[in-house]
């Protein structure tokens, strides 16, 4: 399962990494890349915009791990 995340990093305040639940999960990183080129930079808003533009925000497409069983 892929999701996308956008990985931001700030100076001042550290990293930061969100998964963008809204646009759902991907079974291949392929799907999850088609997602990201689909609907970014088309639904984000000014600021959004032109961090991505400057390199201060990226998307990208990770593969999530599958939950550990309990001994």
């Amino acid at each position: 399962m892929w999701a996308v995340v956008v990985v931001m990093l700030a100076m001042l305040n550290g990293p930061q990494a969100i998964v963008i639940t809204d646009a759902g999960t991907f079974t291949s990183e392929a799907e999850c890349q088609t997602a990201i080129a689909a609907a970014i930079p088309s639904k984000l808003d000014a600021e959004s915009k032109a961090q991505l533009e400057k390199g201060e925000r990226r998307y990208v497409c990770v593969r999530a791990i599958a939950p550990q069983k309990a001994n």
